[in-house]
């Protein structure tokens, strides 16, 4: 039998990690082989707040809530939400814009299936664009929160759902949309005070005044994050000392595998060559970087505090006991030789069986012959490539003229 994830009885913030699960698994370099995905998404959250790796485009923040006003008061306003919606990506299909990057329903069009309202709902409430107390889209038009129609403006406004202050909806808003995706000024303005306003002494907010590098790979190697002081400074510190040690059992794991693979996969069954020496050579670029990141000198104890303490998360004993484990051992070796450290391997095998039981790769011929060459052997990056985005087409409205 298939298995399933049920929607039912999950709140905004339950369904935003079931999506962003869903995406993680299409990825493969990002998929939590190791069991590190409750320390990945606090120290994600505490940098970033209220980001998923599914955002694609600013502007959706204010698309989603115009198709909802133009629904408001309706007697049918959830299906005329819906439809504002699709007719919003027919739009934007067909604008002719040359920037339709992160378009969602670029190839299937009205026929999506998660609209952006699903995507977006819980980056909403958390910069106060949606009223905290709709937790779902469906609580908008449930019994009892309708708006009536009415020729008081002001009284609509107050019994709205949305933030009383978000920029006018555009004439002809859906079926015209000037300039796609480009934030106006106003837009853009309106936007960076969401921000600054609800994720106040974090690297997002940060990034509000800073415009990052589009080509930048990680906060910690984007000039406009470095430039950052405070806890937050010492969050993105903890971010990266995070990555770069866990790189390291992530690419011990898949060096693993593909030796394993090669040994017990018979060659007529190979989907591939076993990029054996690929990891090796990986291993010996992260070894460069965890001198260059000080890991020797790192104190994990300072992110443990930060994740009970300030963050009030909950992390598995086992995940912990894992991730200290290792740090404290590649601390006390020389990481160069890291790929042929026993101890080392161990570590990551037995924290392999310990996770995933009877779904191990390691010492599991039938799994491991399903290997495609990397399972979750890229760097953690806490959502940095959605967040750089979005940063930038705020950026880029506030450059634009008025």
């Amino acid at each position: 039998m298939p298995s399933t994830i049920a929607w039912l009885d999950a709140d905004t913030e339950d369904q935003a990690r079931m999506r962003d699960i869903i995406k993680l698994f299409t990825d493969r370099d990002s998929r939590d082989e190791l069991g590190l995905g409750q320390v990945r998404d606090v120290i994600s959250d505490g940098l970033f707040p209220g980001t998923t790796v599914l955002l694609t485009r600013a502007r959706y923040l204010l698309f989603v809530p115009w198709c909802f006003q133009l629904a408001e008061g309706k007697s049918d306003a959830a299906s005329v939400a819906d439809k504002q919606e699709r007719q919003l990506i027919s739009t934007l299909r067909k604008s002719g814009s040359d920037d339709l990057s992160g378009l969602l329903g670029a190839r299937v069009g009205q026929a999506l299936q998660t609209l952006p309202s699903t995507i977006y709902w819980g980056t909403m409430r958390r910069y106060g664009i949606v009223r905290d107390e709709y937790a779902w889209k469906s609580d908008v038009f449930a019994s009892g929160a309708r708006v009536e129609d009415g020729d008081d403006e002001g009284a609509r406004k107050r019994m709205s759902a949305w933030s009383h202050s978000i920029p006018p909806i555009p004439p002809e808003f859906p079926y015209r949309i000037d300039d796609a995706f480009a934030l106006s000024r106003e837009e853009a303005g309106w936007l960076r005070e969401r921000v600054l306003e609800h994720a106040p002494g974090t690297v997002m907010s940060h990034l509000m005044h800073h415009a990052p590098v589009k080509e930048s790979r990680s906060p910690w190697a984007d000039p406009a994050a470095q430039s950052i002081e405070g806890e937050a400074a010492v969050l993105l510190r903890n971010a990266e000392g995070f990555s770069t040690a866990m790189h390291g059992a992530a690419l011990l794991y898949n060096l693993q595998l593909a030796e394993e693979y090669e040994r017990v996969v018979p060659e007529d069954r190979r989907r591939f060559t076993a990029p054996v020496e690929q990891y090796r050579r990986e291993l010996a670029d992260w070894a460069d970087r965890v001198e260059q990141a000080r890991i020797g000198r790192w104190d994990i104890g300072d992110l443990w505090r930060w994740v009970y303490g300030t963050a009030k998360a909950t992390i598995a004993p086992g995940s912990e006991r894992f991730i200290s484990e290792w740090v404290s051992h590649i601390q006390g070796v020389d990481p160069r030789v890291i790929a042929d450290d026993t101890v080392a391997r161990d570590l990551v095998r037995e924290r392999e069986r310990r996770q995933k039981r009877a779904l191990a790769r390691l010492g599991n011929p039938k799994r491991l012959s399903a290997w495609s060459g990397a399972a979750g052997a890229g760097a953690l990056t806490f959502r940095w490539a959605t967040v750089r985005d979005i940063a930038l087409d705020i950026h880029a409205g506030l450059g634009r003229d008025a």
